[in-house]
């Protein structure tokens, strides 16, 4: 500021003036102008001033009556906006609660459905299979017709099937406790 707006302001406010009013344009360019008044025009002044003072709340009167209306409805939305958004925070705050356990019961989930899966899948491939072990679980049952009936022939070709299934696959449970090849040569 130069030394004449600083000297205007000396007079005005011999108190001092608030801070925040220096870095305000449009108070520097209101001092400016009024260093730039006469004695008549200053005299003046504080008469303008009040009369538009009184204009502008007037003004603000007028508005406020003509838009109250709009004012409670903008006070009703925003009050109805606050309820929602406090809604909306308890609710996510509940959510936040929940999570872990829905997490880990949708381990569980995942855990037992690999499981229920592992299961279909082997009833699947049993289901596949039904024939094969059905001719695999009729075995003895042959073998002992075969003996009973006198056919020593096929009885031996049997065994021979068996021995080289066991043999082959004796590391399953269903073969090597079902065929066991001893006894049925002792049987022949």
């Amino acid at each position: 500021m130069d030394l004449e707006i600083e000297n205007v302001i000396k007079v005005i406010f011999p108190d001092g003036m608030p801070d925040n009013w220096k870095e305000n344009p449009d108070f520097v360019l209101y001092l400016t102008k009024l260093g730039s008044f006469g004695v008549e025009q200053l005299t003046k002044e504080p008469d303008r001033l009040n009369e538009e003072k009184s204009l502008a709340l007037e003004q603000t009167q007028e508005l406020a009556f003509t838009n109250y209306k709009t004012f409670i409805q903008t006070a009703e939305c925003s009050r109805e906006i606050f309820k929602q958004f406090n809604n909306t925070e308890q609710r996510l705050d509940s959510l936040m609660t929940k999570l872990p356990e829905f997490a880990q019961q949708c381990q569980n989930f995942s855990k037992a459905s690999s499981d229920i899966n592992t299961h279909r899948r082997l009833n699947s491939l049993t289901l596949t299979r039904n024939a094969q072990l059905l001719e695999i679980l009729e075995l003895p049952q042959l073998m002992d017709t075969c003996i009973r009936n006198g056919n020593y022939e096929e009885a031996l070709q049997l065994a021979a099937y068996v021995r080289k299934l066991g043999n082959k696959h004796g590391q399953i449970p269903i073969i090597a406790v079902s065929f066991d090849c001893r006894k049925c040569i002792h049987q022949i």
